[in-house]
């Protein structure tokens, strides 16, 4: 099987800034239950810590650059629609994978996304279904 590759100024406007943001929500979610567990308890103080964590965050995917030896990576998140998994896989093979690029400003989101969760009652609305391997809501 060869695999589709998504990366261009209209699929990432048109597509992937959502997907960005559903991702956002997700990693704001998990981010407030981790604070919460560790005893910060003032959700005004969660929804700060979640902002700046988030911010700082989507600016380094959208512009940042780490060096490693002597080349500078610039950090991406993809996202990847897979295959059904053949029966002694875990996953299925990459079909799509999709790349965001330059038009990308996740950055731009992050406090709306942030704001938003926490004026949901810090949870995602609408919910958003998730799991690992072919397993849902883990």
């Amino acid at each position: 099987m060869t695999m589709k590759i998504k990366h261009d100024d209209d699929h990432t406007v048109e597509v992937l800034d959502e997907v960005g943001m559903t991702f956002m929500a997700l990693v704001t979610h998990r981010l407030n239950t981790a604070l919460r567990a560790n005893g910060v308890s003032a959700s005004e103080q969660r929804q700060e810590i979640c902002a700046q964590f988030m911010f700082g965050l989507s600016y380094e995917l959208d512009a940042g650059w780490f060096q490693e030896g002597e080349t500078h990576f610039f950090p991406k998140v993809c996202f990847l629609e897979r295959a059904k998994p053949q029966p002694d896989e875990n996953l299925g093979e990459v079909e799509v994978a999709h790349i965001p690029n330059e038009a990308s400003s996740w950055h731009e989101y992050a406090h709306g996304v942030v704001s938003d969760y926490f004026e949901n009652d810090e949870s995602l609305v609408p919910p958003i279904p998730t799991g690992s391997y072919q397993n849902g809501n883990e």
